[in-house]
């Protein structure tokens, strides 16, 4: 386990027709977060959402087209091989009754808004790959 504060809050929005997490990754970039959690909130006009498939060591995509109400996105953000990772899991709704839960993956593109708030801490967390679970985990050690 990593212990350490907050060192900076982000709160902002995205615009319409922007990739939330080239966006993201691009907030983090440019303000040199070493760390944190994402808070999302929001609307799309495409979800793009991934399940780890454990037989292939890959995300399986699911897609959706057209309004989506961002009900919830939480995740954290860390480092791996000098870049950074936003790790964010999302649900999304569609006004047929179309659910989206998932991996947030590039492709996901705003629509009237999405809302964020980043709590930068002041530590930074890295990710080695696990042969086990063949996925780049937390490196809390």
């Amino acid at each position: 386990m990593k212990v350490g504060g907050v060192e900076r809050i982000f709160i902002g929005r995205l615009k319409r027709g922007d990739d939330v997490l080239k966006e993201l990754t691009r907030i983090v970039e440019e303000n040199n977060i070493k760390s944190g959690a994402v808070l999302l909130i929001g609307s799309l006009d495409r979800v793009n959402v991934g399940y780890f498939n454990e037989e292939t060591g890959e995300y399986d995509n699911f897609v959706g087209e057209g309004f989506y109400e961002l009900v919830s996105g939480v995740g954290n953000i860390s480092w791996r091989d000098g870049k950074p990772v936003v790790h964010v899991h999302i649900s999304a709704a569609s006004h047929e009754g179309d659910i989206k839960v998932g991996h947030l993956l590039e492709g996901n593109i705003s629509s009237l808004t999405v809302e964020y708030v980043i709590f930068a801490f002041d530590f930074k967390v890295e990710r080695k790959y696990d042969e086990e679970t063949k996925l780049s985990l937390l490196d809390t050690e």
